[in-house]
């Protein structure tokens, strides 16, 4: 054999048995691949919250969605009153008959929560998303357990929803309204059943008075008005953009659009509208119409106003209308009965209306017409008292809202977990709120001054000038005071 051959074997065989002899007794280290790791669960909360029934009826992605969940606040919020009461009523200072009246103010307190249903809210959510650039639909949810709603916020306002059969009442020139289901039959046995609890005499003789006052004030008996009515009120407000009206007032004439007001109440009888009807008979100036479906009393006033103005009350079906002029009650029958146009056959409507349930307790409506007249009002008031600028009372209402549309329809639901609002407008529910704070701020910008002015004359007087205010007498009065001097005192 080929020595090279030969040398070449033993080596090969030589380093096989030492791999061999070393894999025995040494393992070689092994890389292990680990599987990619999943996203972390995050904390699971250990108590108990309505997390998850609020938020599946809120909308993700827009511009408000907020949940709070308000177990902890409210649940037994009447025992945390009750141990307020005891700490209280265990001061030395409340002893004796005003800590004893304090003591019933607290069990007053602690009976009413425990019968109003806010503890058994279990949590409160909101939302608000964009339909179209500057028309948000917008969601606010009161939620309670299954089972859990025997409070009056949960049945005092309707206990089921139903349809909105109050919007076949809306004249088309509607441009505010609201309806609402509310037990006032309800609400006064709760109010006379936690009054007389609170055991202040004071308090339990005028509540037992009150039928009598009441009978004398008006000649009917308050336990059959409570029986008469239905449980369903509203308001509707009229602006007829067709016809101009002129308003004297101190800052100078001002057209506004011939407004329109009624109130419509559900009712049972009759007992309302007869007891009207007989105070008015025998007066000349009220117009009587009776038919099947219509009685009708109307009010003529002998004097040129600036609004048209003729008092009416009637009774139709199970409505009972009070308005302005007869002839708006007509307009809202004639909608009911399908013979005129109404406004949920506007465009206005149907932009607004998109998406909102069509069965609740309650509704409200502003249309975009009203919000501009009430804009105009304002800014022609505060421009010619002098009070603002036309600059700054425009850049005011931009600061309030810039939309080109304030149309706004909310409905409310007494669903089988809570209270639903939904809602479609020109406004988020968080710039809602902006208004409101703005409007305060604006006002106490402009009455403190006021104030530190009237404040800084009094201290500036002479002892003679405050003297003779302090006696009633005519010194020299501020300006923006003596224009109101010339008018006569109401006594």
């Amino acid at each position: 054999m080929n020595p090279k051959i030969l040398i070449y074997a033993k080596t090969t065989l030589s380093l096989a048995v030492l791999a061999l002899f070393c894999g025995c007794h040494k393992e070689e280290p092994k890389v292990v691949v680990s599987p990619p790791a999943s996203a972390p669960s995050g904390i699971v909360s250990a108590e108990k919250t309505s997390f998850d029934e609020v938020t599946a009826k809120l909308d993700k992605g827009g511009s408000l969605y907020v949940y709070l969940s308000t177990e902890q606040m409210l649940s037994g919020l009447s025992d945390k009153m009750v141990s307020i009461s005891n700490f209280v009523g265990s001061m030395p200072a409340m002893a004796g008959a005003q800590g004893e009246t304090i003591s019933k103010v607290f069990n007053f307190a602690n009976a009413w929560l425990k019968d109003s249903g806010i503890e058994e809210i279990s949590g409160v959510g909101m939302s608000s998303i964009a339909r179209e650039p500057g028309f948000y639909y917008s969601k606010l949810i009161v939620h309670h357990y299954p089972g859990q709603n025997d409070g009056a916020i949960w049945t005092m306002m309707g206990k089921e929803p139903h349809p909105l059969k109050e919007l076949d009442l809306l004249p088309e020139d509607t441009v505010l309204a609201t309806f609402s289901d509310l037990d006032i039959q309800l609400a006064w046995k709760n109010l006379q059943k936690h009054l007389n609890q609170l055991d202040i005499s004071a308090v339990t003789d005028g509540l037992q008075r009150w039928p009598e006052q009441f009978r004398k004030m008006t000649g009917l008996e308050f336990d059959k008005v409570l029986d008469s009515l239905g449980g369903n009120y509203g308001i509707i407000l009229t602006l007829d953009v067709e016809k101009k009206i002129s308003l004297p007032l101190p800052s100078g004439a001002m057209e506004i659009p011939n407004p329109g007001l009624a109130i419509i109440v559900k009712v049972k009888s009759d007992a309302i509208f007869d007891r009207v009807d007989a105070i008015s008979k025998g007066n000349p100036l009220v117009v009587r119409v009776d038919k099947s479906d219509l009685k009708m009393r109307t009010m003529t006033i002998p004097l040129p106003l600036p609004v048209d103005l003729r008092p009416s009350i009637a009774r139709s079906g199970d409505l009972l209308l009070l308005a302005t002029t007869d002839t708006m009650i007509e307009d809202i029958l004639a909608v009911k009965a399908g013979k005129k146009k109404g406004f949920k056959s506007t465009a206005e409507f149907a932009r607004i209306s998109q998406g909102i349930p069509e069965q609740g307790n309650n509704f409200s409506i502003v249309g975009d017409q009203f919000v501009k007249s009430m804009m105009q009002i304002q800014q022609q008031t505060l421009t010619n008292n002098g009070a603002m600028t036309s600059a700054q009372v425009q850049s005011l209402q931009h600061a309030f809202n810039n939309a080109s549309n304030y149309s706004a329809y909310s409905v409310g639901v007494n669903g089988s977990q809570g209270w639903e609002g939904y809602a479609n407008g020109s406004q988020t529910l968080q710039s809602a709120i902006l208004p409101l704070v703005a409007g305060v701020a604006v006002a106490a910008a402009i009455a403190i001054p006021a104030l530190i002015k009237s404040h800084q004359s009094a201290d500036n007087a002479s002892p003679s000038q405050q003297g003779a205010v302090a006696q009633g007498g005519n010194s020299t009065p501020d300006p923006e005071i003596a224009q109101y001097n010339h008018l006569p005192s109401r006594r």
